[in-house]
Parts: C-alpha cells; structure tokens; sequence
C-alpha cells in the first residue's frame, strides 16, 4: 500500500524516446511524466503500437530515454554506462515475463538462485532467500523441479519468486497472463495482489482491460502519448484462500 511522505519510487518527467529508421527520425514515446509511489500497483495499457513496451523497456533499464529524466529509487538513469544499468536491473526491479524464461535444464529453486549468483551472494544465503521465495508463492513441495515438470502457472510463479528473491524496490510485470489459460491467469494476478497488498511496488504492462483493473491505478498509452490516469479509490475487500492468496472466481490450483 502507498505511504504517505515519500519520494517517488519511479519518476519519470518529459521523457521521449526516438529511434533513427533509415534517414527518419521517428519519435516513439513523446513527453511522457509518470510517478509511481512506493507500495503503488500501476498498470500501464494500450493497444500494440502504444509505445507501452517501449516504456516498459525504459523503466525497466532495457534501454535509454533520448530526452527528458528518469530517476529510478533516486538514482537518474539517463547516461549511465552499461554496466551500472545492469547493476541497477540486478537490485532494483524483478522482472516478471509472459514467457517464464527460466532455464530448463535448471529445477525451479536453481532458476531463482540465478540473480543472485550474478551479485556475488553466498551459496548459503541464496538458498535461503530462494526457498524463503518459492514458500511465499506456494511452491515449496515443487522447489526441485525442472521447469518441463510444472504446469504454466507454476512456472510463472516460479518467476516470480524469481523476481521476488532479490529484493527488489520494484517488480515489474510484462504481459505476465499471457501465456496462460484464463483460470490460470486469475490465480496469477491474484498472487500479484496479494504481493502488492504486502507492500511490493508493481508496475504491471498490459493490452488487456481486464487485467488492468486488476490495479490500483491504470495509465493509458496511445501513439506514444500517456492520454489518461484512473485511480481506483480503493480495492476491493475480497476473502483468502486458507494459503492466504486472495480469493477470485477462481479457485487456487
């Protein structure tokens, strides 16, 4: 949940980003602003050629504003080496695919481990975190199985633990159902709410209208251009599962 006092958690203003086709210079995201406060859950939607993914790559440090500012918890992205966006990728933001990209020759806790491998961290000390991840998205008893093992869902799940391990200050999610059958998706975005409702900062990428309003605040991109914020007043009180995942019209495989 949001929390009074505080600073941005992603603060983007003016920002445009153009790439060079041939001898034209076309503009992809023109003059953008966006704030996302710490413990906030954003999605951000729009139709393909939005420029939505294209935001997604900024935010997540996968590539570079041309103009404007963008300062991820403080840091001012714009103009750092390779090096220190791949540093800032590694402890700030965890990343949730549509398509898992875990390793398949890996079993799930050695997929989480893998992030952590790259900071330096102890043997003993990713092993911890990795379990501690996979007990907090319900996957403790599959925790050394190989990926061609799990069901789609669990294997999402095993990327969000994945993301989780870290400690990120933020997850960010890219179409993160839409590998999934309907009832699976459900019980994904459910977990998504639920690690918002324990204080994760989500900024969740999306075509689908539906899964937005999964969110406590929806952005709408269109030709490039952010056209509107909703914010919704307050979520909706729903019961939990007996695993303390939130209960949709769905049931919890």
């Amino acid at each position: 949940m949001m929390q009074a006092n505080m600073e941005p958690l992603i603060d983007i203003r003016e920002l445009s980003k153009s790439y060079v086709m041939g001898r034209e210079k076309v503009r992809v995201l023109n003059e953008i602003s966006l704030q996302v406060m710490p413990g906030e859950f954003v999605a951000i939607v729009g139709p393909s050629g939005s420029g939505k993914s294209t935001l997604m790559n900024v935010i997540g440090c996968l590539d570079a504003p041309s103009e404007g500012s963008y300062k991820l918890d403080g840091i001012e992205v714009k103009g750092l080496s390779d090096n220190k966006l791949a540093n800032i990728r590694n402890r700030k933001i965890g990343f949730i695919f549509q398509s898992f990209h875990l390793l398949p020759k890996l079993s799930a806790i050695e997929n989480v481990e893998l992030p952590l491998v790259y900071r330096g961290m102890s043997s003993k000390e990713r092993r911890e975190r990795s379990t501690r991840a996979l007990a907090q998205v319900g996957l403790s008893e599959r925790m050394f199985h190989k990926p061609s093992e799990l069901s789609g869902g669990q294997q999402q799940r095993v990327a969000i633990a994945r993301a989780l391990a870290g400690h990120p200050p933020m997850l960010l999610a890219d179409e993160p159902t839409g590998a999934l059958d309907t009832k699976t998706g459900q019980e994904v975005l459910a977990l998504i709410e639920q690690l918002n409702a324990e204080g994760h900062t989500i900024v969740l990428i999306t075509h689908d209208q539906e899964v937005a309003r999964r969110a406590s605040r929806i952005v709408v991109m269109r030709d490039g251009c952010m056209t509107e914020q909703e914010r919704r007043m307050e979520h909706e009180v729903v019961p939990r599962l007996p695993n303390g995942l939130l209960q949709h019209p769905v049931q919890q495989a």
